[in-house]
């Protein structure tokens, strides 16, 4: 008997095609991110991460990606959106919805694979001194970008209308991008060392403070001024959920290990403890203004003890291969290097800035906490690359109008330069010396709290 195929409309017909249009850009973006990691770390020696970012930046929309092919159009170009008067403008982030989102889903499993692999007794441990790291972290590059903005003239302290573009500079300075340090990191096996923990729980307390600087600015570009009350309210929202889900998470985290291993079928906790990265990723962003990532760390972070961890941790590593590296890709595929010719000299100047200040607003307060030079180098180098958490926060003050193209440029100038010289400096950083604690502890324990076995 001949059953009829189902009829599609042309609505349908155009969804499926927008559908298998993904597909094909995510083949394109996963064979650039693999050709060229392997290239990076074959022939040069330097973490794949770092070919990934390249590839995104050729591929991306700003350079071969933009190039038209045919009557096929570009492979990749920037999405337009349409204002109250019918004219098509550009959206704040210059890929697809789709691929963001893909993207997204990728920086919630690679940042839930850290938390796993962080060792929750050392995170409690260094949380103290992380505090530290991530509160000069904060405040000296804010400083640093505020100051350099006016001094070379593109703000000035005339009035608040004017000092907008310093406050907005600065806040850009103050992100951490965790994801490529957590990368790296993991791809080395110094996540659970106390300089690897410090700085991803610093990462944390960085997201948290930079929120709270980020809701000043828009506060004061909105309208003019700042209400103590309300920023307060997100400081006890942000604050109250993090820590909130780090200690119930922690307390309940056997039990729910249990839970979850009385299912028998093939490939179910992944998918259990997937969800429970998502459903935390989805309550920070949407209820508590905190980054996907805060959410989807932390509740690794409490399964980082259990049973379950063990039992998923080889299959995470094996999702992790295949979609963390199109989060990557699509990082650098953001990167627009001609919105930059403006404003070079001022682009070059915040560059270094954003590598001093978080050596110096990362590093000196590691040093007063416990760490040696070493060790407090490659905290400082740990918190330096900003990524997509800087790159969020500049194209919010370009579509507010607060920060023009020149300067846009520069943020993005900033980024690309702290992003990529990160990983160099991490792999050696960490790869070489012994301990970077100034006081080390004697015996066994010492090597546990670094992370290695005695002997190695």
């Amino acid at each position: 008997m001949d059953f009829p195929l189902p009829l599609l409309n042309a609505a349908e017909y155009i969804q499926v095609e927008e559908v298998g249009h993904l597909v094909l850009l995510l083949a394109f973006i996963v064979l650039a991110a693999k050709l060229a990691g392997e290239m990076v770390q074959r022939f040069a020696s330097l973490p794949s991460v770092l070919g990934e970012l390249g590839a995104g930046i050729l591929i991306g929309p700003f350079a071969l990606g933009g190039i038209e092919i045919g009557s096929l159009g570009p492979l990749f170009e920037v999405p337009k959106a349409i204002d109250d008067l019918g004219n098509a403008v550009a959206v704040i982030t210059p890929v697809s919805p789709e691929l963001f989102f893909v993207a997204e889903i990728a920086a919630i499993i690679l940042l839930f694979q850290a938390g796993l692999e962080t060792n929750r007794t050392q995170f409690f441990r260094w949380v103290k001194p992380a505090t530290a790291v991530a509160a000069g972290g904060v405040v000296v590059p804010f400083a640093f970008g505020f100051v350099a903005t006016i001094a070379l003239g593109f703000a000035s302290l005339d009035s608040t209308q004017e000092m907008l573009p310093a406050l907005f500079v600065g806040a850009i300075m103050t992100a951490t991008s965790v994801g490529i340090t957590a990368r790296v990191l993991s791809d080395i096996r110094r996540l659970d060392t106390p300089e690897g923990t410090t700085v991803l729980a610093g990462a944390v307390v960085d997201d948290v403070l930079g929120i709270l600087i980020l809701a000043v600015v828009i506060g004061i570009a909105d309208t003019g001024e700042v209400s103590i009350a309300e920023i307060s309210i997100i400081a006890a929202k942000a604050i109250g959920f993090w820590l909130g889900l780090l200690i119930i998470g922690s307390l309940l985290a056997n039990r729910i290990s249990d839970a979850f291993l009385w299912f028998r079928s093939p490939g179910v906790l992944v998918g259990l403890a997937l969800f429970l990265a998502f459903l935390a990723s989805a309550i920070a962003e949407i209820y508590f203004g905190l980054a996907m990532i805060i959410g989807a760390y932390t509740i690794g972070l409490a399964l980082s003890d259990t049973e379950l961890k063990h039992r998923i941790e080889e299959p995470m590593i094996q999702i992790g291969h295949f979609i963390v590296p199109v989060f990557f890709v699509v990082i650098g595929m953001q990167v627009d290097l001609g919105a930059m010719s403006g404003a070079i000299t001022f682009g070059i100047v915040l560059s270094i800035l954003g590598i001093l200040s978080k050596v110096i607003g990362s590093g000196l307060p590691a040093l007063a906490v416990g760490f040696n030079r070493r060790g407090a180098y490659r905290i400082a180098i740990g918190m330096l690359p900003r990524g997509e958490v800087a790159l969020i926060i500049a194209g919010i003050g370009l579509s507010a109008g607060v920060i023009g193209q020149d300067v846009f440029g520069v943020a993005i100038l900033m980024t690309i330069v702290t992003t990529l010289i990160a990983p160099i400096l991490l792999v050696p950083a960490f790869t070489s010396g012994g301990s970077g604690l100034r006081r080390p502890m004697g015996g066994a324990r010492a090597h546990r709290a670094r992370g290695r076995p005695e002997g190695e």
